[in-house]
């Protein structure tokens, strides 16, 4: 920035004719923000017409632009349109006659790219109101939201992992893929068994859940961070953080209309992105309101699959056109292939023959390995990281992470 972004706030005015900003100069010299990071203001810049005020903010690049609407050469309005095009950082201030300051005026500056209007002859009082607001928008830069924003490395992944039927190790590779990504990003990974009744995430991690997604759905009205994160249960040798299903009756589902079942969440889903840079789903073999509502809001779904049978084969090809009738992406849809072994009768190529996709990925089949982490509660990726099944799965994780590299590039 041109001023010194702890001490002032850099401005840039406009001038139609000689000495029509005496007053506005005086004045803005005499400024006191008073906000505590950008607490006097500094004029870094005065402009003559509209294009020069255009030229200036590019060049300068001021804090706040304070424009008159009657410009030599270029208005107000197009000289706003053309900073807010090139250099929008800048926040542009409209100055207008106050006898034409009205709806009509404050939505055309807004069309443009206007923060606001003012009465050119605005009080000390007002300049002073309106340049603390503006320079607090500006001191959101130093929020962490800000860099989840702007900076691709931080930006939230939220990921589905579901399967057509049960049965397929569809939790097994949820629980493992979980577990080696908060190994490599630790404090950015949480997994939400989103079974409602009946998960099993937490016996696979042999870890006794402080609360679940039902006791969510219960202060669904107040829902906030803290009270996710209470819920939370903290895998002690990953520090991946689980959301429980409920083991109540009725689980999730039925427990709200499906308008209110949406709205709960996207609270859960939006605050969570904001706290978490990975965000894994287990998702059930169903599809409806909240499942469907989870796959919209994933930039990845990891479809599990099978070679045992045509019906698993037949039911992943329904389920993918399912997915993609609701808009959804195929490149977001991830075929993974769980169990291979030459002793299935069917093959990869029957498999993307009949859903009409690539596969992406291929886990061997090594029951015993899956089996022994689920019994002894110890993710494989941890216990028997060097088996054939979990050198696989961390070349699903590098799998991920590539295109996600490359989405971000």
């Amino acid at each position: 920035m041109a001023a010194d972004s702890q001490a002032k706030i850099g401005i840039m005015i406009t001038e139609p004719q000689p000495g029509a900003a005496d007053n506005l100069r005086a004045m803005l010299s005499e400024t006191s923000l008073g906000t505590g990071t950008s607490d006097s203001v500094q004029i870094i810049g005065v402009a003559r017409d509209g294009l020069e005020a255009a030229q200036m903010a590019v060049q300068l690049t001021p804090d706040v632009m304070l424009l008159h609407e009657q410009l030599p050469g270029m208005s107000g309005y197009e000289a706003t349109r053309m900073i807010s095009l090139a250099a929008p950082d800048v926040a542009c201030v409209i100055l207008l006659d106050r006898a034409r300051i009205g709806e009509e005026s404050l939505a055309r500056a807004l069309r443009v790219g206007a923060r606001a209007v003012a009465p050119e002859d605005a009080t000390t009082e007002m300049l002073t109101t309106l340049l603390s607001d503006l320079s607090q928008i500006r001191e959101g830069r130093q929020e962490p939201e800000y860099e989840l924003i702007t900076d691709p490395e931080r930006m939230p992944v939220t990921i589905a992992i579901t399967g057509a039927k049960g049965g397929i190790g569809k939790t097994t590779i949820a629980v493992n893929l979980a577990i080696s990504f908060a190994r490599r990003h630790p404090g950015q990974v949480a997994l939400v068994d989103f079974y409602g009744q009946y998960g099993n995430i937490p016996l696979m991690l042999d870890v006794n859940p402080l609360g679940d997604i039902g006791m969510l759905v219960d202060f669904a009205n107040e829902l906030d961070i803290s009270l996710i994160e209470k819920n939370l249960t903290t895998h002690p040798d990953s520090g991946l953080q689980v959301l429980a299903g409920t083991p109540q009756n009725g689980g999730f589902s039925g427990r709200f209309s499906p308008e209110e079942e949406v709205a709960f969440l996207a609270d859960l889903v939006g605050l969570m992105r904001r706290h978490y840079r990975f965000l894994f789903f287990d998702v059930p073999p169903l599809l409806g309101g909240a499942s469907e509502y989870i796959y919209s809001r994933s930039q990845y779904i990891m479809l599990v699959t099978g070679l045992m049978d045509l019906t698993t084969v037949r039911d992943t090809g329904a389920l993918y056109n399912q997915l993609l009738d609701m808009h959804l992406s195929p490149e977001r849809i991830k075929i993974i292939v769980n169990r291979v072994s030459k002793a299935w009768a069917l093959t990869i190529e029957d498999l993307e023959q009949s859903i009409g996709t690539k596969v992406a990925m291929q886990l061997p089949d090594d029951s015993t390995t899956a089996l022994a982490g689920i019994n002894e509660g110890i993710p494989l990726v941890i216990s028997r990281g060097g088996s054939q099944l979990g050198r696989s799965i961390q070349d699903l994780v590098d799998f991920l992470e590539k295109t996600m590299a490359a989405e971000r590039s």
